[in-house]
C-alpha cells in the first residue's frame, strides 16, 4: 500500500487528463480547513462519534449505516489482547472502587460502570467474551459549504436519536476523510472499548431477519438475499404500532405489486380494519366480494351505512374521464375518513401514477391523507411502478418522507440505481432486487430491513393474481 502522503501529493497534470498516484486517483489539489476538506470540486467533513449509548441492540447502526444522503461510514473493529484488557479492567475497578469508598459519595453511574466492569471482567475470565476497540467515522460530501453544514446537521440530528455524540473532527479534517477512504488505515483513532457482544450489534448486517411486532399481519416470510428458497421466519408488521400508517409498495411491472397489495388488503379486512379502495382497474373487485363489501362504479353515488370494505372500482369509465373519477373516488375517501367514526382504517390507492403527475385535485387529496390520516387512525397504501413519478413532485417526496413501510420487490436494472440511491441500498440489495423472482423484495419498516418473500394461502391466491391464473406460482 502507497504511504498516505502520496495520496496527497499536489501534481501538475495536462488538462484533460485524470490524475494518479502509485496506481490511486487521486484530486488535483486538495485544500485543507480546520473542520472540512476540499478535493476537487467536492467538500467533505468527518464526524466521530465520540459518545456511545450504554446498552445496544442487533442492528441498532442500521438507521445511520443506511442513510440516504452523500456520506462514507467507516466502522473500524480491532481486539485487544486478553492480558492488557485484564490489567486495564483490573484498573478500572479499582478506580470504581475507590470512589464508591469515599465517605458521603453516592454515585449511581459510578455504580452501574463498576457493576458492568466486574461482569465483563467475569465474561473473559470464563473465556466467553473478549474487549475489542471500535470507532466509527462519518465522511459527509457536499458541492457547497452550506449545503454541507446542512448535511452536517442532518446526520447529527440522526445519531442524537441513536443516543450518539457526532463531532466534526477539527484540525484533522485531512485525516478524518483519509479515515473513511478503502485503505483501512484508522489516522483519528478515537476508540470505545465494547465487549463482543456489543461489538457485533454494531456490524452492519442489513437485511436480515426481521424481529417485526407481535400484533399484525403477515407480509412473508425471511429469505436469504443470495437464495431464492422459502425458508425463514414469518414476518407480521402492525402499521397502526409504527410512527406513521402509511405503506408504499414500489415493483417493476410483473413483479407481483398488485398481488401482494390485495394479499395484504385482505388480511387486514379479516383483522376488523375498515378497508376503502380506489381501484382504477377493477383489480380488487373478486377479492372485495370474497370480503362481503361494496363495489361502487359510480364514485358519486355514496356507499351503504354499513359498509365496511368499500372497492370503487373504475376499470369500465371511460379513460377520458378517469381522471375526474378518480378524483371523485379519492373525494368521498376523504369524507369518510375526516368526517367518519374514529376508527381504524386503511386506505388503498392502486396505479398511483394516475394522480402523482397528471391530476392536481386527486393530488391534493392524496396529500392530504398523507399528512393528515395518521391522528384519524388511518393508514394510506400507495401502490405504484416508477419511482421517478414519486420523486418528480413535492408529493411524491412526501411520500417516502411520510411513510413508515417500503416495500421494495423486483426492479429493473435501469430503475434500481435510482431505487438504491432513494433508499440508501447496498449494492447487494439492489442486486437482489434486479435478481428477485415474481413476489420476492426489501422490505423496509422503520430503519429495520429484511428479504422477504410474499406467500399466500390456497383460499388467498385466486383473489389476488391478476390476469392470467397461476401468477406467483403455487399458493404457499
Amino acid at each position: 500500500m502507497p504511504p498516505f502522503r502520496s495520496l496527497i501529493t499536489r501534481t501538475r497534470i495536462r488538462r484533460g487528463v485524470e490524475p494518479a498516484v502509485d496506481g490511486f486517483p487521486a484530486p488535483e489539489s486538495i485544500e485543507v480547513g480546520p473542520r472540512s476538506i476540499k478535493a476537487g470540486d467536492t467538500y467533505y467533513r468527518t464526524l466521530v462519534i465520540v459518545g456511545w449509548p450504554r446498552e445496544v441492540s442487533p442492528g441498532w447502526l442500521q438507521p445511520l449505516l443506511s442513510w440516504r444522503g452523500a456520506a462514507d461510514i467507516a466502522l473500524y473493529v480491532e481486539p485487544v489482547s486478553n492480558d492488557i484488557a485484564a490489567r486495564h479492567l483490573q484498573k478500572q475497578r479499582a478506580r470504581f472502587s475507590s470512589s464508591l469508598q469515599k465517605v458521603g459519595v453516592a454515585d449511581p453511574m459510578t455504580e452501574v460502570a463498576a457493576g458492568d466492569a466486574t461482569d465483563i471482567a467475569r465474561s473473559i475470565a470464563k473465556g466467553e467474551s473478549r474487549l475489542l476497540r471500535v470507532g466509527l467515522y462519518i465522511t459527509l460530501r457536499a458541492s457547497t459549504l452550506e449545503e454541507l453544514d446542512a448535511e452536517a446537521y442532518k446526520v447529527k440530528v440522526a445519531c442524537s436519536s441513536l443516543l450518539l455524540d457526532a463531532r466534526p473532527t477539527s484540525y484533522r479534517a485531512l485525516q478524518g476523510w483519509l479515515t473513511t477512504l478503502p485503505l483501512g488505515q484508522d489516522l483519528i483513532r478515537m476508540r470505545r472499548t465494547f465487549d463482543t457482544a456489543a461489538a457485533a450489534d454494531c456490524l452492519p448486517f442489513a437485511t436480515g431477519e426481521m424481529a417485526g411486532h407481535a400484533s399484525g399481519i403477515l407480509f412473508g416470510r425471511g429469505v436469504s438475499r443470495v437464495r431464492s428458497d422459502s425458508g425463514g421466519s414469518p414476518v407480521f408488521v402492525d402499521r397502526f404500532c409504527l410512527p406513521n400508517h402509511n405503506m408504499l409498495i414500489l415493483a417493476s411491472s410483473g413483479a407481483g405489486k398488485s398481488y401482494t397489495a390485495k394479499a395484504l388488503t385482505g388480511r387486514s379486512a379479516l383483522q376488523g380494519d375498515e378497508v376503502l379502495i380506489v381501484d382504477p382497474d377493477d383489480e380488487y373487485v373478486a377479492l372485495t366480494h370474497a370480503l362481503d363489501g361494496e363495489v361502487i362504479r359510480d364514485p358519486s353515488i355514496a356507499p351503504s351505512e354499513n359498509s365496511r370494505i368499500i372497492c370503487y372500482a373504475l376499470g369500465q369509465i371511460d379513460e377520458k374521464q378517469l381522471h375526474l373519477a378518480v378524483g371523485q373516488a379519492l373525494e368521498a375517501v376523504w369524507q369518510r375518513v375526516d368526517k367518519g367514526e374514529l376508527r381504524r382504517r386503511q386506505v388503498v390507492v392502486d396505479e398511483a401514477y394516475l394522480m402523482l403527475r397528471e391530476n392536481p385535485d386527486a393530488a391534493h387529496l392524496l396529500w392530504a391523507l398523507i399528512k393528515r390520516s395518521r391522528k384519524r387512525t388511518c393508514g394510506l397504501t400507495i401502490i405504484t411502478q416508477d419511482l421517478s413519478d414519486v420523486l418528480s413532485t413535492t408529493l411524491g417526496e412526501s411520500i417516502i418522507n411520510n411513510s413508515s413501510i417500503h416495500l421494495l420487490l423486483r426492479q429493473t436494472p435501469h430503475a434500481v440505481e435510482g431505487v438504491g440511491a432513494a433508499f440508501g441500498l447496498s449494492e447487494g440489495e439492489r442486486q437482489f432486487l434486479v435478481a428477485a423472482p415474481q413476489g420476492h423484495g426489501l422490505l423496509l419498516v422503520a430503519g429495520e430491513r429484511a428479504a422477504i418473500r410474499v406467500v399466500t394461502s390456497q383460499l388467498e391466491h385466486p383473489l389476488c393474481v391478476s390476469g392470467v391464473p397461476g401468477l406467483l406460482g403455487k399458493a404457499s
